[in-house]
């Protein structure tokens, strides 16, 4: 198991399927809040689902197609943070991230978010990262203006 420590409280783990029941757990709690902004909710409805998603996250990101990892938050699992649609011809990824209402507000994501820039940067060679926000989530609008210099498209 792969857990690379941010900081004090927050860590990166690589997942694995034997980490679906506690993801699942966090996704089902703060499901009517997800739904409002992750169209992905509507088809995670067991811990089997979990599974089959974290089964093929590892496989993409064998192929380099993928790179996700679970936040930690004083060791107990509080949400995800992935890179996807990675292009390695034009050097880019797109970020996304969910973490639990109970770990919100105290820069885990903000904190996770900029490893992640060092490892898409530095080591999965990407040269451009973008980070797609809804702009009435505000609290994801706000991790995205923390750390990126943005353009509001409307």
């Amino acid at each position: 198991m792969f857990i690379h420590q941010v900081n004090a409280t927050i860590a990166l783990k690589l997942p694995s399927v034997n980490d679906a029941a506690a993801l699942y757990d966090l996704v089902d709690t703060d499901r009517r809040e997800f739904a409002r902004w992750l169209p992905w909710t509507e088809q995670m409805m067991s811990v089997q689902d979990e599974a089959a998603f974290l089964d093929y996250g590892i496989k993409q990101m064998a192929e380099g197609k993928f790179w996700f990892s679970i936040i930690l938050v004083e060791g107990e699992v509080a949400g995800m943070i992935d890179i996807h649609s990675i292009d390695t011809e034009y050097h880019r990824g797109e970020v996304g991230y969910w973490l639990s209402t109970r770990y919100q507000g105290n820069g885990a994501v903000t904190t996770a978010l900029a490893a992640i820039e060092d490892i898409a940067f530095n080591e999965l060679g990407i040269h451009r990262l973008e980070l797609l926000a809804v702009t009435t989530n505000t609290k994801s609008r706000a991790v995205a203006e923390r750390r990126f210099s943005i353009k509001m498209l409307f």
